[in-house]
This record gives C-alpha cells, structure tokens and sequence, in this order.
C-alpha cells in the first residue's frame, strides 16, 4: 500500500517538474518551504551551540509539499473515527510509523485551547515517545485565515532535553478560517521522566498582527520504552568505513546511529537508501516530513527511519545500499562572488555557479541527468576570515530541465572568498549491507 502511494507521489513530483514553475503555485510552495525549512535549520544550529560548545549539531528538515495524493481508505477511515484527527490524515500518511502509532491507539487527544483575541488554538493531540513527540494542532478564527504564517515555536518541560523540530503546512490561497499543522519534535537523547507536562509556545503573523500563544498541557499516559540494538560493527561501501553502532527503535521513528571513519578519502554526504526490511520484505525506509538527522563534526551522526515499533517482525535486518560521497578535498566549495568564480569544486562540475553578487548567488543543474536530486546542496557557509555567514533565504525550484538554487547573504561586506559546505551531491558509492538486528 504504502510503496504505491510513495510511487504515485513520485510521479506527482515529476509532473509538476515539468511545468514552466515559476508561474505556478508549485514553485511559490516550494520557495517558502524550503526558505522556512534553512531558517528552522540556522535556529536550532544555533540553540544547539550554546549548549554542546564547539559540536556543531545540524538537523537535515525536510517538508514533503503534497497538492494531492490518494489516502488508504482504510486508514483514513482509522484516523476519522478519532475525534478531530480526521483533518490531520494528509499530515501523518506517507509515514507507517506515525499510521502503525495511531492503529495501535498510541495517538493521545489532549484538547487543550488558548483563545487571544478572535483566534483560538487547540493542542488536539500528541504521540510521545522517548525519541520525541509529534503535536497535532489548529488554529481557528471567524476571520480569515488566509496568509497565516507560523513564525516561532517553542516547546519546553521540567528536565527535558534539547532538541530541535520542524514544522509548517501550506495554505490553501482560497480563504479558510482553520489552519492545521504537525510539529516534529525530536529530543536530543532518550527523555525517559515521569513528568510529563509541557508548554508550547506557538508564535503566529496575520497580516503583520503577531499572536504569540502559549498553551500548558499535559499527556496522560506514560511513553513505551525503546528497543535498543547495540551493534558496534565496522561495515563500508566502496573502500568508505563507517561503524553502525546502534538502532533504537521507539513508536515515533527509528535512530541509527553511525560513526564515520575520519581517514576515509572520501566525505560521505548522505545515506540515501538506508531502510529497516524484515523476513517478508516490507521496508521501513527514511522519515518523510520531520527531522531525518542528527549530525556532529566527530563524524558520528543519527539518522531517523520510519518506526516499526508495533510491527514485531521475527527477523529485522538493516540495508544499506547506497550514500552520497566527495573526494574530502571537494567537499568544501569556494566561490568568489564578485568575479563569479568557482575556485573550488567537484571534478564533474554537475552543479555550476551561473551568477552572483555580493548578495546573492544562483547555481543551476540539468535536472534529467539526476531527477531524484531533491536536496539544498550547501549548509555551512564562512567567509576567507572565517566568519559565519547566513542565508536570510534559499530557493530551490525547477524550470523546464533545470534545477536552480539560489542563495543569498548576510552581512555583504564580507571578505571573499566564500566556502561553502557541500550538505548533498548526486555522485554515488554502491555497495550491499545488511545486518540482522534479531
């Protein structure tokens, strides 16, 4: 069921690609999502560092934008005979984890509500884990809601981990009076109190009025504990080593833990076909809204698959069949804005520099040479100082047989040139891994 929904939206992508983008509602829902997303991503970096000192600590978010996809009708009937979640059934139905969670009535309605003004939020319902939590909410008002954006969200309890989350929905452009959205949470390491009281804090701008709401709440029950599989095995593909050291299994997601080996020649950049598969074959693959990873610059990192907590299988396995990798010298660009010069990149040069400013860049790929590509391809950007730079904004769209990102910066009276980390790549190392985990 799920392999052909996840097919058909694939097909949705491709479809879409080849429209003339800019002009259409596609390219507009693709430019704020993933100019949110980096935002998001600058923010928790940021509350990440004050806390870990010199690790910096990314989480990849990734927003999947859906303008239709065909629901189970057995699951949807599932979600709709709990009250209220029947309008969050496009929210939760590309993750089997999140659809197990629910069928297994590990979904809590909470009800909780906060009324500023002519706005009310209602908390209508969590799933915690250890891992984190999912929190299903509205917001509704008898004026309006067209243009709403979600501007902060802040989720705080007695004891609990830092962590980061990801979150947004697009609107509807034609006028609706409710918005619904799901927040990922994900805790930075195992949260296993019994307290479980929250706050959160919701930060919202209508039509430049902010409404900042702020809603305590508490989930009654108590979390099921992990399964944790301690695995400490040194595995490669195509001569890169990493270690798998552990899986921890919990009702929200799946963790992964890996540890790279620093003399690698080459820098792995993504784990692209990384899965859960047990002795019938039904995969558990990578998580398709919410955080997908944690990452140091130790080279050990976590990486989120879709959760087969409730599934039991008698045999589970772990496959790796592909990753993203540079040669290490590669995977640090340098590009001079002011001459329009690319000083420092892949050998195969798939992704050029077209023109930049002081402000600004644009990189273009043939996007029929590697259609799968869906990534922003750079994250950490410093000048020839040393110095941090921001992106107040990144666009990533298509137009016709082109992929085009465009970058921008802050400050400009930075020193060129810039250097730009290589987050994704389309070069691939193939290989076949599998470790039984029971």
């Amino acid at each position: 069921m799920y392999e052909t929904e996840e097919e058909r939206l694939k097909q949705l992508k491709e479809r879409l690609d080849q429209q003339p983008l800019p002009l259409s509602k596609a390219d507009q829902a693709i430019r704020q999502g993933v100019e949110r997303v980096r935002q998001e991503k600058r923010r928790i970096r940021k509350r990440r560092k004050r806390i870990l000192g010199s690790v910096a600590v990314i989480a990849l978010l990734l927003l999947t934008f859906i303008t239709s996809i065909r629901v189970s009708p057995v699951f949807a009937n599932v979600v709709a005979s709990i009250p209220g979640m029947e309008k969050f059934v496009e929210l939760i139905a590309m993750d089997k984890g999140l659809n197990a969670a629910i069928q297994n009535d590990y979904y809590q309605e909470i009800g909780v509500t906060q009324t500023i003004q002519d706005k009310t939020l209602t908390i209508d319902g969590v799933i915690l884990d250890e891992t984190g939590m999912n929190i299903f909410y509205t917001i509704d008002s008898e004026r309006p809601l067209t243009g709403l954006r979600v501007d902060y969200i802040n989720l705080k309890a007695e004891g609990m981990p830092e962590g980061s989350f990801s979150y947004g929905n697009m609107m509807d452009e034609e006028e609706v009076y409710t918005y619904k959205d799901r927040i990922d949470y994900q805790f930075g390491e195992l949260y296993t109190s019994q307290d479980q009281s929250f706050d959160l804090k919701v930060a919202t701008k209508l039509k430049g009025e902010e409404t900042v709401f702020s809603v305590p709440f508490t989930v009654p029950k108590q979390v099921k504990p992990s399964e944790v599989y301690t695995i400490e095995k040194e595995v490669e593909i195509a001569g890169q080593k990493f270690t798998i050291e552990k899986v921890t299994v919990s009702p929200l997601r799946v963790g992964v833990k890996i540890t790279i080996d620093s003399a690698n020649p080459m820098k792995i950049l993504q784990f692209e076909d990384m899965r859960l598969e047990d002795e019938k074959g039904e995969v558990w693959g990578s998580i398709q809204n919410g955080t997908t990873a944690f990452g140091g610059e130790d080279g050990e990192s976590t990486l989120f698959l879709q959760s087969n907590y409730f599934s039991k299988p008698e045999k589970l396995y772990l496959r790796i069949n592909k990753v993203q990798a540079l040669k290490a010298e590669e995977a640090i660009a340098e590009i001079n804005t002011e001459t329009g010069d690319w000083l420092n990149q892949p050998e195969d040069q798939k992704i050029q520099l077209v023109k930049s400013d002081k402000s600004h860049a644009e990189f273009i790929m043939v996007k029929a040479d590697h259609p799968s590509f869906q990534y922003d391809f750079a994250s950490a950007i410093s000048d020839a100082k040393g110095i941090e730079m921001h992106s107040p904004s990144v666009g990533m769209y298509s137009s016709d047989s082109i992929k085009h990102w465009d970058i921008s910066f802050s400050p400009t009276d930075y020193t060129n040139p810039l250097k730009l980390e290589i987050f994704a790549y389309p070069n691939y190392l193939e290989g076949d891994i599998k470790i039984e985990l029971k």
